[in-house]
């Protein structure tokens, strides 16, 4: 954990020579990051680098993406690399042949009620070819500077984190009547797409006024994501910090699934299109560089047969697939090997056929005698006939008797195939893999099993990739030195007293506010959180060595510090 003044701490001993780019949050890498090259990029080149990102768009292909948020679409001329930034324009284009279809139920280019090129809004998106787990995101951007937004995000497995999603600058005449600023708040926000979240679910979402537009200058943003907890970074200062277990209290952590990136901007209706006169110049979201650390070690390929991640194939990283009404899910609750297993929970009365399918092309087995390997977890009080394993492309169906198999424990199940012809590559219809279960396979009025670390015999996927290019050329490490990066800063609205300070062995915090108190000490490790609930409440700190220490109270508008002495 880093404090909001740690880094002008480090500041006074960092020197100019760098064997490793490090955070702009931790310049003396006290955290052992190592940064993860296939999510990294310092756009040094003249164009994309297709390994690493692919454009949404290109050669009109969104693969089962969206095409941008309506009116406003995905064009792949907007994506442009030049005097080492990547650039994503959007343009006002009424010549630009729009898709002839509604997002959101808005048409492309046009608006509610008609494709009529009311709103020829262009824009681009960029998103990686690999995903990643846990880490510490970096992003050095300038905002756009018209009523778009700029956002740096990734979707993973039922879960999206926005660590930017920031807007630049109000309409023309502020049709929505936003306020001022709306145009300096550095917006975040985690998203559940769990299919099974509550229907009154709330996500978490954090804005911070800060002290300049963000569409001014350049500036550095971090986002941490532990397996413990999020933080949130501006300049290499920290400005919001919460845990899973924070998080887990309201239903609002679905963030151990591995994550891809998207680098984008959009329109935002409900705080005002953009008109001609707002882009009658391109407005660029300007990016100097996207840097992905990871502790330990970097993870950028992940077994799917196993449910640990998404197939990677062909050069490109698709998750498996299932609908909300499949049932189908891949969980943490029980896992043979790794973190995760495929989980199948229904009740009755049951319908039709639940399926779950890995992409187009990922499976590529050669022709003649194979052997498919599954492991399978059936609940004591759960009865099914058959599971049926369906290959694609050339088509088998192989159904697989389950009826006898002991249940509550792990079982390996091995079934032998034939095919004529090795697996069909194409990434339209390709060969893949969908496990089914019948409804009429189903004799128990609840059904709960788990499958877990499949495997072929004969399997032609090969090994992972190595990262093929030279190391990225990093200029001298930035270290901002704005103590004070949010508008609350030295002005802060938050009322609080610490005393006795110093202290040998209790601190009462005293405030007519609520919110976290967090106690630091000085390498930023987080000692005790305590919620205040209550007009006083103490902390007590007789255990902790003698020294200087820092406590952040985080409310629900900002996050104050002041540094205490322990006697």
């Amino acid at each position: 954990m880093r404090f909001l003044f740690l880094g002008i701490i480090a500041l006074l001993s960092i020197q100019p020579t760098f064997a490793q780019i490090n955070p702009v949050s931790d310049p003396e890498n006290a955290d052992g990051w190592i940064l993860n090259k296939w999510a990294s990029d310092e756009f040094n080149g003249t164009e994309l680098n297709k390994t690493k990102w692919w454009i949404l768009g290109e050669n009109n292909d969104y693969r089962t993406k969206w095409k941008g948020r309506a009116p406003g679409q995905f064009a792949p001329h907007n994506v442009i690399v030049k005097d080492g930034h990547l650039i994503l324009r959007s343009q006002w284009e009424p010549t630009f042949d729009f898709a002839p279809e509604k997002n959101d139920d808005v048409y492309y280019g046009g608006s509610s009620t008609a494709a009529d090129l009311s709103k020829p809004i262009t824009q681009a998106c960029i998103m990686s070819e690999t995903f990643f787990q846990y880490g510490y995101m970096e992003i050095k951007c300038k905002i756009a500077d018209a009523p778009v937004t700029s956002a740096f995000w990734t979707t993973g497995y039922h879960s999206e984190i926005d660590m930017v999603e920031n807007y630049g600058k109000r309409p023309i005449g502020n049709p929505e009547n936003t306020p001022e600023n709306l145009e300096y708040k550095y917006r975040t926000n985690l998203i559940s797409w769990d299919p099974d979240r509550a229907a009154d679910h709330e996500e978490w979402k954090v804005e911070e006024v800060m002290k300049e537009r963000l569409a001014s200058d350049f500036f550095i943003y971090g986002f941490e994501w532990d397996k413990n907890f999020m933080k949130i970074y501006f300049n290499g200062h920290l400005i919001k910090s919460v845990t899973k277990e924070e998080l887990e209290a309201k239903d609002q952590w679905k963030y151990d699934y591995p994550q891809e990136i998207w680098l984008d901007s959009e329109v935002f209706s409900w705080y005002g299109l953009p008109n001609q006169a707002d882009l009658e110049q391109p407005a660029e979201f300007i990016i100097d560089y996207v840097r992905i650390w990871q502790k330990e070690e970097t993870h950028s390929f992940f077994d799917a047969l196993s449910f640990e991640g998404p197939f990677h194939f062909q050069g490109r990283s698709v998750n498996w697939w299932s609908s909300a009404a499949s049932k189908w899910r891949m969980k943490d609750d029980k896992a043979l090997s790794g973190k995760f297993s495929l989980r199948y929970e229904n009740q009755a009365p049951y319908s039709g056929n639940y399926s779950v399918f890995s992409p187009y092309g990922s499976i590529n087995l050669p022709a003649g005698d194979n052997e498919l390997t599954f492991h399978l977890f059936i609940d004591e009080n759960t009865t099914v006939d058959n599971i049926e394993f369906v290959f694609n492309n050339p088509w088998l169906v192989k159904v697989v008797d389950i009826s006898a198999l002991e249940k509550g424990k792990w079982v390996e199940v091995k079934v032998p195939f034939n095919r004529s012809f090795d697996s069909n590559p194409s990434l339209i219809n390709g060969d893949r893999l969908q496990i089914r279960i019948q409804s009429s396979d189903i004799k128990s009025d609840n059904a709960l099993l788990f499958i877990d670390d499949i495997s072929f015999l004969n399997d032609n996927q090969g090994d992972f990739p190595e990262y093929p290019f030279p190391d990225d050329e990093y200029p001298e490490q930035e270290y901002p030195d704005n103590d004070h990066p949010t508008d609350l800063g030295s002005n802060s609205k938050v009322d609080w007293k610490v005393y006795p300070n110093p202290t040998s062995d209790i601190y009462s915090v005293e405030s007519l506010i609520n919110g976290s108190l967090k106690l630091f000490d000085l390498s930023g490790a987080l000692l005790h959180t305590v919620q205040k609930e209550k007009g006083i409440i103490k902390i007590d700190v007789k255990d902790l060595p003698k020294g200087i220490y820092v406590l952040a109270f985080e409310t629900l508008n900002e996050v104050v510090t002041k540094k205490v002495v322990k006697e």
